[in-house]
Order: C-alpha cells, then sequence, then structure tokens
C-alpha cells in the first residue's frame, strides 16, 4: 500500500497470472473486497457496468478500470501488472489487450471534477511509452513500482497546480464518469 498527495491509497497486485479480463477483474475485487470490507460481488459488478457504457483501455497494453462505489469512504486505487497480456475488449471490438491495470474505486464523497481530472491526466501519463515499459520492467519490485507510482502522482500534482480546478458543478458521478467516457472515446 502507498499514500499520494493526488493519487488514492493505491495497493499493488503484481506479479498477478490470469488469462482474461474476467479473472482480472475478480483478482482485483477480491482484493478490494479484503480491504473495504465491500462484497466482492459489488465491486465487480460496479467494475462490468461501467465498462459495458466503453473500453477503460487508455493506452496500448495498459486500462483503468473505475468505478463509483456508493458505500465506499474513502477512494483506493489497485495497480496490476499481469505477466501476460489479456484480452481486454469485447468481441465486437478491434482486439486490445492488457498487462497493466490501475483500478479506482471511487468514493461517492469524492469531487467528481477532481476525480475527472485525475482519470484524464492519469490516461494520458499512461500513454507515455517510457512510464509504461518503467512498470513493466518492475512487474516482480514492489519496491520500484512505488517508486513509479510516486513519480505519477508527482506528476498529477504538478497538473493540479498548474491547470486551473474546474469550478464545482452539480454533476452526478454518473455524468462525470460518461462524461469523461465520451470525451475519451471521442
Amino acid at each position: 500500500m502507498a499514500q499520494f498527495k493526488i493519487l488514492p491509497q493505491t495497493y499493488l497486485l503484481s506479479p498477478l497470472t490470469c488469462f482474461s479480463k474476467k479473472r482480472l477483474f475478480e483478482e482485483i475485487c477480491t482484493l478490494a473486497s479484503s480491504i473495504t470490507d465491500i462484497k466482492e460481488s459489488i465491486l465487480l459488478q460496479a467494475l462490468n457496468e461501467r465498462e459495458s457504457y466503453g473500453s477503460t483501455v487508455c493506452a496500448k497494453g495498459i486500462g483503468i478500470p473505475h468505478a463509483l462505489i456508493d458505500s465506499l469512504d474513502e477512494s483506493l486505487a489497485i495497480l496490476t501488472i499481469i505477466q501476460k497480456e489479456v484480452p481486454y475488449n469485447t468481441v465486437d471490438t478491434d482486439y486490445m489487450g492488457v498487462d497493466i491495470a490501475l483500478a479506482f474505486f471511487l468514493s461517492p464523497k469524492d469531487d467528481y471534477d477532481n476525480v475527472e481530472q485525475m482519470l484524464r491526466i492519469v490516461s494520458r501519463e499512461l500513454d507515455n511509452t517510457e512510464l509504461a515499459n518503467s512498470l513493466r520492467r518492475s512487474w516482480q519490485d514492489n519496491n520500484k513500482l512505488i517508486l513509479i507510482l510516486q513519480k505519477l502522482d508527482a506528476l498529477l500534482n504538478q497538473e493540479f497546480k498548474s491547470a486551473p480546478i474546474k469550478a464545482p458543478t452539480n454533476n452526478s458521478a454518473a455524468n462525470s464518469i460518461m462524461q469523461f467516457i465520451n470525451d475519451a472515446i471521442g
């Protein structure tokens, strides 16, 4: 577990051996359930429901599955590095595989504009080949993974300081997440 300025409390699930997106989500939700005492089935349903709106692949080989969890007091993240890429998309789209997943379980107590901004910046930063390859090379060294996450958090912190924070709106979490999806797809 690691704590950061911008990223939520983050746990590591690496290295992981699995062969499908379904199993990846199950492993992530098993860990999240043990941390939060929220039923694994609730977490899994939330991730799958969010994924039904569109893929959360943000870069080659990287997914950022995320979901709002109503009963969650504090957001958390789980970084998973998979030994071998798993198919991540639905049957009716072009192939997308993932070997890195940074999953976010979001609390309704969070400021949704900040969450949306964080997800956008994380998505953009993880598209950096150097950063992604550093994660892949360090998949068996949790200390190095934490250092890389600290670098990512520092980049996020710098972005949050330099970019104007949007004025709070009355958008619901679902609307904010849907807007993020639409912007990412469009």
